[in-house]
């Protein structure tokens, strides 16, 4: 009896496991470009377009627009409406955290001011209950969730000086979040919006300075 009941966990495994591992960057046309991303990294879930030195030196606050939900309608939703909302949530909370950091983030749009896009593109939530399956069963939790975004920054002219299209998944020892289905694609976008802050720390013509100077070890 227990061997059948293993075999069926198997195969209850082997058909779902695909949906767990297929977080990839996206191109969902959102972005007003994409042409000059490249992958990051040797997995390739984060493609990032280089920012250029003195890329906000004509920038004196950022103008973040509400993130636009694009997931269901790339076929990665969330069951439950209201995780939704956090999650988006989560992801312009998280920029306005950390690009504050560089320049101030305003409410209106002034005549230097950069306006910063940014869309959720995919949601994968963790699977609480096979994972207390899992744990109990065989070896502990596997099913992690994560999430996708696209966020692009656009200069004063128009011009797109920064751009990422990232998927992250949920740190294995992050247990909460193997149990709250929320949580790992909540944490992913605020890993999101760390990579752009430190992409565009390379743009910030305070720290090249700084840098120039011997000051400081960079955002990594």
């Amino acid at each position: 009896m227990s061997g059948s009941r293993n075999v069926l966990l198997g195969l209850l495994l082997l058909s779902i496991t695909p949906g767990c591992i297929h977080m990839h960057p996206t191109r969902s046309g959102f972005l007003s470009d994409y042409s000059g991303m490249q992958p990051l990294g040797k997995r390739d879930k984060r493609l990032v377009q280089p920012v250029a030195p003195g890329a906000l030196a004509e920038v004196d606050s950022f103008y973040i627009e509400p993130v636009t939900w694009l997931a269901d309608d790339l076929g990665q939703p969330v069951r439950d409406p209201r995780n939704a909302e956090h999650i988006r949530d989560s992801l312009e909370v998280a920029l306005a955290k950390e690009l504050g950091a560089i320049r101030p983030v305003v409410t209106e749009i002034g005549p230097q001011t950069a306006r910063v896009r940014a869309a959720v593109t995919g949601v994968q939530e963790a699977k609480p209950l096979m994972n207390m399956i899992l744990l109990v069963q065989i070896v502990g939790p596997l099913f992690n969730g994560g999430a996708v975004a696209e966020i692009e920054v656009i200069d004063p002219n128009g011009v797109q000086i920064a751009a990422e299209s990232v998927a992250y998944r949920g740190y294995d020892w992050d247990v909460l979040g193997l149990f709250k289905k929320r949580t790992h694609p909540e944490s992913a976008m605020r890993r999101a919006a760390r990579q752009l802050a430190g992409d565009l720390t390379v743009g910030d013509a305070t720290a090249i300075a700084d840098d120039s100077e011997g000051c400081g070890d960079g955002p990594f």
